[in-house]
């Protein structure tokens, strides 16, 4: 059965067709930008973040824990104010929080002056890299995570509330991120079928190339990996592997070249590598792993190759996977350099890039066929 089918995105000045998903009521995989990059929130992602009671309660469980009696930093604190309310209650002395999109500040205002709290959180509207407080604070919770472990800028940032704006030897909630990578069989997972846009997205993809003002190879995550074991077990090929770690109650390093290898654990057509995050919000706790648990954050699809490469049990992705901030100073631009290595034949090198706001458009196989030209 056919699953997509060609629709246009409304962008000003530009015509861009694109690969959407035949409505279903479940698709096995479909196509979802990766919108925590960008300011585009509204009220359909906040409902996600909070309907994450993984997340949720751990994030609750640290702030309760941490917050009683301590001055805090709540950076992102989006509409809802969820952990600057969080840790008012827990007994905070006050809280400041932070939040860069001008609407979602001032719905957090509100938000906070009708739960009573407006004597003891002050919200703070822009970016947190720009902001003054009047003393530094005890504590710093946020929830920047992106897709991958640090695409929504946790590493500069954080760091920067570190050097400026929390005390020595303050907490950092969370704990601890790293991103993650599984070898993928695509074709597996799709039954051969390219998967694309839902039209519920259209309006995501058409507000990331508004707020970069142009068409771009944006970063695409792969949603329904999470939700079913069957699919996951059709499409993963190897087991997973960190890089990027982000050590925020430690030396932060937000730029950097990690080394990995995937051994492949059974045969398949390797096609690239479902990008995921694990996250311990508290020291000591059991981590939030994207690429094997329902979550907020839905795994990204590194594309390294169109028809898939057949792969066998022993076989080896080696590879180098390079963090390097963007000239925002915020957001990181990813790279991938790499070898698949098979028991006969030469070694086939691979690549894969990502800019947060890169100048290309259709530069790979992957988005010449999301974003056709026709």
């Amino acid at each position: 059965m056919r699953r997509s089918y060609l629709a246009e995105l409304a962008i000003p000045g530009h015509k861009v067709p694109v690969r959407a998903c035949v409505d279903e009521s479940n698709p096995p995989i479909w196509l979802f930008p990766s919108v925590g990059e960008y300011p585009v929130y509204d009220d359909f992602l906040y409902d996600v973040m909070i309907k994450d009671e993984r997340r949720t309660g751990r994030y609750t469980e640290a702030v309760r824990r941490h917050a009683p009696g301590r001055t805090v930093l709540d950076i992102g604190t989006g509409q809802d104010a969820v952990w600057a309310l969080a840790a008012a209650r827990a007994g905070a002395r006050h809280v400041w929080a932070v939040e860069v999109i001008p609407e979602s500040a001032r719905i957090a205002r509100k938000t906070i002056e009708e739960a009573g709290f407006a004597d003891r959180i002050t919200v703070v509207e822009g970016l947190s890299t720009e902001i003054e407080l009047p003393e530094p604070v005890d504590m710093c919770v946020s929830e920047i995570i992106g897709t991958l472990g640090g695409s929504e800028g946790a590493g500069p940032v954080l760091r920067d509330a570190r050097e400026r704006l929390v005390k020595p030897g303050g907490v950092f909630i969370p704990h601890r991120g790293a991103t993650t990578a599984v070898a993928l069989d695509l074709c597996g997972a799709t039954g051969g079928e390219l998967p694309g846009f839902p039209s519920a997205t259209f309006g995501f993809v058409e507000e990331i190339f508004a707020a970069v003002g142009r068409p771009f190879d944006l970063r695409v995550c792969l949603g329904g990996l999470q939700d079913v074991p069957e699919v996951r077990e059709r499409s993963y090929l190897s087991g997973p592997v960190e890089v990027e770690p982000l050590e925020f109650n430690g030396e932060l390093r937000p730029e950097g070249v990690d080394r990995a290898e995937l051994t492949f654990t059974r045969p398949g057509r390797f096609s690239g590598l479902a990008l995921g995050m694990r996250l311990w919000v508290a020291e000591g706790s059991v981590p939030i792993d994207s690429l094997f648990e329902w979550s907020n954050w839905t795994p990204v699809y590194a594309a390294l190759s169109e028809e898939g490469l057949p792969v066998r049990a022993g076989d080896r992705f080696a590879f180098e996977f390079t963090t390097t901030i963007s000239d925002d100073g915020v957001h990181p631009d990813y790279a991938l350099v790499g070898e698949l290595h098979r028991e006969s034949g030469p070694a086939v090198p691979l690549r894969w890039s990502s800019a947060h706001h890169g100048d290309g458009f259709r530069e790979t196989f992957f988005y010449r066929r999301i974003f056709p030209e026709a």
